[in-house]
């Protein structure tokens, strides 16, 4: 629209250095040129053309129009109208494994993974289709745990003020002081000294403390109390963890709520918010509530441009690491969730260009720095998160590779010694955090060597008995190099440890076992499950009270270990029975028993809450010892479990390719595992 001021000589602006105007207020007046009509068109024309448009895309896509004009019906791409189950079946749906399959993995790429992969695991945990005590484990388990984090997205307002929900100055101090003995050094998101001064103003004047500052202290609050065992909690605070756990997660989401997460650009917001989901990785949340967090998470940093890396957009050196930092934690974070949640593949599959954080310690950064510092050659305090994102890195590139299993190798090995010439060499086995980085490393690099041997990632119908034996030593190698750290004096990490324990390990020998029975590998194999049995009950038992052992995947998973004893029993008649197989056949006894006095009292579905799975969340120390959500306790070692029970993965960083399809060449396509030991090679065997 143009607009012309009125020239008329009583009317003029009041012009610099006009002084007879100068103390006048002058008006203007303006007229506006009338608007050009526009040519109307008719909406049949305007619908036609569009209707023209969307053909022509669908043809570009391989659709038949003619078909669908005449009104056919048009098969997906990859299906076919067998593969549909007719009108009012009542099987259920999630049994039909073939039928899935064959969709899924149509227009499926080995490293997509979908939810349905959910029940490829249960079906595999479930151990045979007659064990309904152990239907769907996971399913079960989930829908055990409290919390679906609703209050997140749709907050309820309270009563209680959120400056009381602070703790004492004094135990302000005690908190952060736990978060950088047993957070900050695994979970680098911020510079240190700059967040101490800002607590410090900030705990003298919490009426006057900003609404950013405020979502980082109960961020920093919720997780050092997530670090810390019942006991500590006691001694340390005077309340038991679950009080506080509950107090100060609260906290966050009223702080993050009053601080407007959804539209917020402010980076100390982000870091609350990341916190928080890291203090949510041992169960409290189930898992597919978190994943929707998470995304939360992804979002805002791509709309704050944490996925580009600063340096090249003229950000100060500064500012640049420290988003960085932050950006390499939400995608270990998102892809981790990711996984356990069943939803397969992160939704970060694009290429980002932030770079790796700098190999620099906090000392070497201040907020008014010109020039980025150099890189330290050695260990920093950065040692574990880079040795984390360096693998994160290369299995990213891994998995977009087409390149032939003996250049992946060669590639393995080449970043594994890149690995040791930059970091590793340098580690101290003797500190905390190096000895951390050395196993956990083993770890990750076992997996990176079993993904690709992965029959989907390699296209091939079965793998060979060397790939076979490869994936059992591997599988043995992550768990023995667990059991080193869960015995080490790393006590201020535990809480890390035992929320990454390598669970794909424990199935894949599980289940291998009931074929693998009289080997010298065999033998190491139920070593080391029984070192991890005599490890619970020497830390775990005496750090937490008594716990109920009804979780869903701790009894499928006790089931699956009997089954491959009673295969090595019939074998090797005489054998010693170790305490843990008396220990889960007593539990899973009960647990068929509790199951059958619950369907005979309700027929159709079992009771909630009475007797069956779904009273008992998966919140509790170990596999072998779970507890109820509502009464989580210290270290959690049973979320670890869950964690890696879609990936193979630590931090969701190396294991990826492997969701939930890595199980679906373990067992049979029927989820039946019958006692003639056809574990890997049985003929029912799935295979892309």
């Amino acid at each position: 629209m143009l607009v012309i001021m009125d020239d008329s000589p009583d009317v003029r602006p009041d012009w610099p250095g006009d002084v007879e105007k100068k103390d006048e207020v002058l008006s203007m007046n303006f007229k506006l040129l009338p608007q050009k009509k526009r040519k109307k068109r008719f909406a049949e024309a305007e619908l036609l053309a569009k209707l023209r448009r969307y053909e022509d895309h669908l043809n570009a896509y391989g659709a038949d129009i003619d078909a669908i004009n005449s009104g056919g019906i048009v098969s997906l791409p990859g299906t076919s109208n067998s593969k549909r189950t007719t009108e009012g079946s009542s099987v259920d749906q999630h049994l039909q494994l073939p039928i899935r399959r064959g969709i899924k993995h149509a227009n499926h790429t080995p490293w997509t993974g979908v939810n349905e992969e959910l029940f490829d695991t249960e079906d595999m945990l479930q151990g045979s289709s007659e064990d309904e005590t152990f239907a769907k484990p996971i399913t079960r388990t989930f829908d055990a745990i409290k919390s679906d984090a609703g209050e997140m997205l749709f907050y309820t307002p309270t009563d209680e003020r959120l400056i009381d929900l602070h703790p004492p100055m004094v135990q302000i101090f005690r908190l952060w002081q736990t978060f950088l003995d047993n957070i900050n050094p695994i979970i680098k998101i911020f510079h240190a000294p700059t967040i101490q001064a800002q607590i410090l103003e900030a705990s003298a004047a919490l009426d006057n403390i900003s609404k950013e500052m405020e979502v980082l202290m109960f961020g920093i609050y919720a997780t050092a109390i997530s670090s810390l065992t019942d006991l500590e909690c006691n001694n340390m605070f005077g309340e038991d963890k679950e009080v506080l756990r509950l107090r100060y997660s609260g906290g966050v989401r009223q702080a993050l709520h009053r601080a407007g997460l959804l539209r917020t650009s402010n980076v100390t917001i982000l870091q609350g918010l990341v916190l928080y989901l890291v203090s949510c990785l041992n169960f409290h949340i189930d898992p597919r509530s978190l994943f929707c967090l998470t995304g939360i998470a992804v979002r805002i940093g791509q709309r704050m441009g944490l996925c580009y890396d600063g340096s090249s957009h003229g950000l100060k050196p500064f500012e640049t690491e420290m988003r960085r930092r932050l950006w390499w934690q939400i995608v270990i974070l998102d892809i981790r969730v990711a996984e356990v949640s069943g939803a397969g593949c992160s939704s970060l599959t694009y290429m980002w260009t932030t770079k790796l954080p700098s190999n620099v310690n906090d000392s070497s950064l201040y907020p008014d720095m010109r020039i980025p510092p150099p890189e330290h050659k050695g260990v920093t305090e950065m040692v574990y998160v880079l040795l984390l994102c360096e693998a994160t890195s290369h299995f990213n590139k891994m998995r977009s590779s087409q390149e032939p299993l003996h250049v992946k190798d060669k590639e393995l090995d080449d970043f594994v010694a890149h690995l040791e010439n930059t970091y590793l060499q340098y580690c101290d086995a003797s500190i905390p955090l190096h000895a951390l980085s050395i196993f956990m490393t083993r770890i990750r690099i076992a997996k990176l060597r079993m993904a690709p041997r992965h029959p989907h990632l390699v296209n091939t119908k079965q793998m060979n008995a060397d790939d076979k034996d490869m994936l059992f030593s591997l599988s043995l190698d992550m768990i023995q190099n667990h059991n080193t750290l869960l015995k080490g004096n790393i006590m201020r990490f535990f809480w890390h440890i035992v929320i990454n324990v390598p669970f794909p390990a424990y199935v894949c020998l599980l289940v291998s076992l009931r074929t693998r029975i009289q080997d010298e590998m065999a033998d190491k194999a139920w070593e080391a499950f029984m070192e991890v049995f005599n490890l619970r009950a020497k830390f775990w038992d005496r750090r937490e009270e008594s716990r109920p052992k009804d979780s869903a995947i701790h009894a499928a998973v006790a089931n699956l270990a009997l089954k491959s004893w009673d295969a090595r029993e019939k074998a090797r008649p005489g054998i010693e029975v170790p305490a843990m197989i008396f220990k889960f056949k007593e539990e899973v006894r009960a647990k068929k028993a509790k199951f059958s006095k619950a369907e005979s009292a309700q027929t159709e579905t079992p009771p909630q809450n009475e007797g069956g799975f779904d009273d008992v969340a998966f919140t509790d120390s170990f596999w072998m010892d779970q507890s109820n959500d509502g009464m989580g306790q210290a270290t959690d070692l049973g979320s670890g479990l869950m964690n890696g029970i879609l990936t193979g993965q630590e931090n969701g960083s190396v294991g990826m390719g492997m969701g939930w399809d890595f199980w679906n060449d373990l067992i049979p396509m029927n989820g039946k595992q019958s006692g003639n030991g056809q574990g890997f090679n049985g003929p029912n065997m799935y295979s892309s």
